[in-house]
């Protein structure tokens, strides 16, 4: 599930749902409307793409030396997401209107032959494991604190706070290499894994999260309980929720019929082939995302019939009043959140919730931060970013 959230006029998240490739994707798109969405949208296609040509398991090319060590299938995502960001790059650097847009990603690939889940991703979105009663973050944000943290482990807390909290050091896009984080976990029957972007985690904390698992086992109740904590939390960016749920092999739980997405319209885009690569320049490939004005009706900014019973009741209370108030999955934006394609029923959500930083030691010295203001916005920015993290303008050299 993917939701505009309360601030902005566009979404660029895009979610991806491939069960029958094991395939589960979450990206946010950065650079403006007409950017970021595209980024986004860009990235999941050459996800889809690559799994679907390498469903054998061969992968194109020698393997570089810093995979030799993967498992094969943690390999293949790795190489998935590494053809993603040349392509978001090549598309970056080919059309004006897209100059400096870039995206984050998690995806998870999940392997019914071996029962593990591999997780790669680049940025700031999330995933989360729901494990006996316990949630854990099972990805690291690629962000200027935690490279600050991971160079000088002992920074008081008055240093971390003059660092700028929204700047990310690694995106799709922003070079044609790009290092991604890989993690392999054996899954478990009842296991529950959360995919967001930081439209959800940058809002609510670990346990709000938890607390909605704990109170529903539907994992659509459950992103419509997530995204309405978000934007009650001011949903300030776009928000976006993937659950994926281990079932027992004894369980024969129904699932709803597959959702037909209607095929996109054209966009001035070089189609990817099935292995990813460019077929020619006249082929093109929808990814325009921009919802129409009816499409971009939304969930009543307030929300008054709330249950009571804390930040859960609130949850249920208010994901009752999105779903009264929700567009029909088959309008434009929806189906641009979703992908095209047939979809199982697997559910989505967005962004996963602040860190709480390390207890507070004694400053040894104090770090030199250099941070510039965005010309349109006056955002600030860390110098080295290629466009504005808040208004998406491209920030020239």
């Amino acid at each position: 599930m993917t939701d505009v959230g309360r601030q902005r006029k566009h979404n660029e998240d895009n979610v991806l749902v491939k069960s029958e490739l094991g395939l589960y994707v979450v990206a946010d798109g950065m650079g403006g409307h007409n950017a970021g969405n595209i980024a986004s949208a860009l990235a999941t296609k050459s996800l889809d793409n690559f799994f679907e040509a390498t469903r054998a398991g061969n992968l194109p090319g020698p393997v570089p030396a810093d995979e030799q060590a993967l498992d094969p299938e943690a390999r293949r995502v790795v190489a998935a997401i590494r053809k993603a960001n040349h392509d978001v790059f090549v598309i970056s650097n080919t059309y004006s209107q897209h100059q400096g847009m870039g995206s984050t990603v998690v995806a998870a690939y999940v392997s019914r032959d071996t029962d593990q889940i591999h997780v790669g991703h680049v940025g700031d979105s999330r995933c989360y494991r729901i494990r006996h009663g316990e949630i854990e973050q099972l990805t690291k944000d690629h962000s200027l604190i935690n490279d600050a943290l991971a160079l000088k482990p002992d920074l008081s807390q008055d240093e971390l706070a003059r660092l700028p909290k929204n700047i990310i050091t690694r995106a799709l896009g922003m070079k044609d290499a790009v290092k991604v984080d890989i993690r392999s976990e054996r899954i478990e029957p009842g296991d529950a894994f959360l995919l967001c972007s930081d439209g959800l985690s940058g809002m609510i904390s670990e346990q709000q999260m938890l607390d909605v698992f704990e109170g529903t086992q539907d994992p659509h109740e459950a992103c419509e309980m997530l995204i309405a904590l978000a934007n009650e939390a001011g949903g300030t960016d776009n928000i976006s929720a993937l659950i994926i749920r281990v079932l027992p092999d004894t369980v024969d739980e129904p699932q709803p019929d597959p959702v037909e997405i209607e095929e996109p319209r054209p966009h001035p885009i070089a189609e990817l082939a099935p292995g990813g690569a460019a077929r020619a320049p006249a082929a093109v490939i929808d990814l325009e995302l921009a919802a129409s004005s009816e499409d971009e009706r939304r969930a009543p900014q307030q929300v008054h019939a709330l249950a009571e019973g804390g930040a859960l009741g609130q949850a249920q209370g208010a994901a009752a009043a999105l779903r009264a108030a929700a567009v029909p999955f088959t309008d434009r934006r929806s189906r641009a959140a979703a992908g095209s394609g047939r979809y199982a029923a697997v559910a989505t959500a967005t962004r996963a919730p602040a860190k709480e930083g390390p207890p507070s030691r004694p400053a040894k010295r104090p770090t030199e931060v250099r941070v510039a203001r965005c010309v349109h916005c006056r955002h600030e920015l860390f110098i080295g970013n290629r466009f504005c993290v808040e208004c998406g303008a491209p920030i020239k050299p």
